[in-house]
């Protein structure tokens, strides 16, 4: 033991220079085989601390990282180490500008985001209830008609953030026929769409499918009835000669439909007080399961005076 210990004081003084020279050779071998660089990462962007019944809606969704480190920092670590982040914490509904937040490796210094700002709009989340509509295209066969439809609900109830849900004009669905002749059900997918009949993303439709019912009746009768126009006038007026053009008109249904209906009427209108000569286009009122060649008829009509009962006593 004594041996190693006059060992280790041997010298003592140049072991030591060695020893501090050895240190600065490895700091300047490694200062130049692995030197600070700039490199950059594109990370996604996240959202931290979102308030509860918010949204919180962004266009950017990912941030660009340019880092300083050493080369070796580069080699060891890919995008999936970095974090970026936008802390909405007490954020209130509105827009906000927000610099994110970036959480890196030991090792890196962060030189600049790229963008250095985002805008984070906070939604509130709400629900609208609305009808359940649906479009039909195609037909059934020639020789059948539909004497009732159902569904299996008549509302769904739209939810997502309040500037989308406003944007909401109308729930429907689309229902293909393929000349069926007898009855049958089909599930219907729900879109919730704009003014200009763009579907309108971020919103959900509740439900999303909606089961509607067809009844099919095959063997079409077809019959000739009269066309009836609902005309009517203020108190004091009278309305004669009033003519429909087409007069009569040929529908088609089912048997136990059309044996019912005697006469087909319009929708009820009410001529302008003054106006002596009424003429317009009037749409027919068609009970379900019945089938027209048109859906209006043109009107004429002339309106006079009541005369007036003189009292000779």
């Amino acid at each position: 033991m004594t041996r190693i210990i006059n060992i280790f004081r041997r010298n003592l003084l140049k072991k030591l220079i060695a020893l501090i020279v050895a240190f600065f050779m490895w700091v300047f071998v490694m200062d130049d085989q692995d030197p600070a660089i700039n490199g950059s990462y594109v990370v996604p962007l996240t959202m931290s601390n979102v308030p509860y019944e918010y949204l919180a809606v962004c266009d950017i969704k990912t941030v660009q990282l340019e880092t300083r480190a050493a080369r070796s920092k580069f080699v060891k670590y890919d995008s999936n180490a970095f974090r970026v982040y936008a802390n909405l914490d007490g954020l209130e509904e509105g827009d906000h500008q927000i610099s994110p937040q970036v959480v890196m490796p030991q090792g890196f210094e962060l030189i600049e985001t790229r963008p250095a700002t985002i805008n984070v709009k906070l939604d509130p989340l709400i629900e609208r209830q609305m009808p359940a509509e649906f479009i039909v295209k195609g037909s059934i066969a020639s020789d059948a008609v539909i004497t009732d439809t159902r569904k299996s609900m008549e509302f769904v109830t739209v939810v997502g953030p309040k500037s989308f849900v406003d944007k909401v004009a109308r729930v429907y669905g689309t229902v293909k026929l393929s000349d069926n002749s007898s009855s049958f059900e089909m599930q219907v997918p729900m879109n919730a769409v704009d003014e200009n009949d763009n579907v309108i993303s971020r919103v959900r439709v509740v439900p999303s499918v909606i089961t509607i019912s067809f009844d099919i009746e095959s063997g079409l009768k077809k019959r000739i009835i009269p066309v009836v126009p609902e005309l009517s006038v203020a108190e004091g007026w009278e309305i004669s000669k009033i003519t429909v053009e087409p007069s009569q008109m040929e529908i088609s249904g089912a048997e136990s439909v059309i044996n019912s209906i005697v006469t087909l009427k319009t929708v009820a209108f009410t001529v302008q007080t003054g106006q002596r000569f009424f003429k317009g286009t009037l749409k027919l009122v068609v009970p379900e399961g019945v089938n027209v060649p048109e859906h209006e008829v043109t009107v004429s009509a002339e309106v006079t005076r009541k005369p007036v009962m003189k009292d000779n006593n």
